[in-house]
């Protein structure tokens, strides 16, 4: 009996270290990260990390064998997504983890939100003054459409250049992208900044702001 039950909790420690070891690459959890905002295939994960489609396609396999993505044929193309919405809470919470524990992650991410014309807005105060500016969702189209934040408008990064004039330079502009992991955010708010714009930073997701509109509502 008692050998019984220690093959029974090996086994199951054996199969859950497979989810263990397909976190354990900053490529991985990347493409984790990117799969959150939208299903993609491999070309487009490959042109957003800057890797190979050879490389990002070994890594998508061994997301595969731990049951974390999926995928689906659309005609000739092969779509990958996550195999569950916990794989989003997943990623959450192992940076909320990262940010309390790891020194190193707080220091990079202070150097990138003090940058020169790089303002920030914490989560909590964008949800209390949102209404009064304006809020750009700087993502590509396909992320923006597969979920955003209500109001939100949408001009991707690589495009932001060419569309300035079509921002109000008489409302502050509350700039978000892909969360707390991603840069872009800063860069599209000093680029509005440098340009006469009053813009600050928001680094979080539009999964983290649900998150808390959730938490604000059920405590109403």
């Amino acid at each position: 009996m008692y050998e019984e039950a220690i093959e029974y909790k090996d086994s199951l420690y054996k199969e859950l270290s497979r989810i263990g070891k397909s976190l354990g690459s900053d490529r991985r959890l990347e493409i984790l990260d990117l799969l959150i905002q939208a299903p993609k295939s491999v070309e487009e994960i490959s042109k957003e990390l800057k890797i190979s489609v050879a490389n990002t396609s070994r890594h998508l396999q061994v997301l595969r064998d731990s049951h974390l993505v999926k995928t689906e044929r659309d005609g000739n193309r092969i779509i990958y997504s996550l195999s569950s919405p916990l794989i989003t809470k997943l990623i959450q919470l192992l940076t909320d983890i990262g940010e309390n524990e790891l020194s190193e992650m707080k220091v990079i991410q202070h150097k990138a939100t003090t940058s020169e014309n790089v303002k920030s807005i914490s989560l909590e105060q964008a949800l209390k003054s949102y209404k009064n500016g304006l809020l750009l969702d700087v993502r590509p189209q396909d992320e923006y459409q597969e979920g955003h934040i209500n109001s939100a408008i949408n001009i991707s990064l690589d495009t932001l250049s060419d569309h300035l004039t079509e921002l109000p330079k008489n409302r502050q502009i509350i700039v978000y992208c892909r969360g707390r992991l991603c840069g872009n955010s800063n860069i599209a708010t000093q680029l509005l900044n440098n340009n006469g714009y009053n813009a600050l930073s928001l680094n979080y997701s539009y999964y983290d702001w649900k998150r808390a509109l959730k938490c604000i509502n059920e405590k109403k």
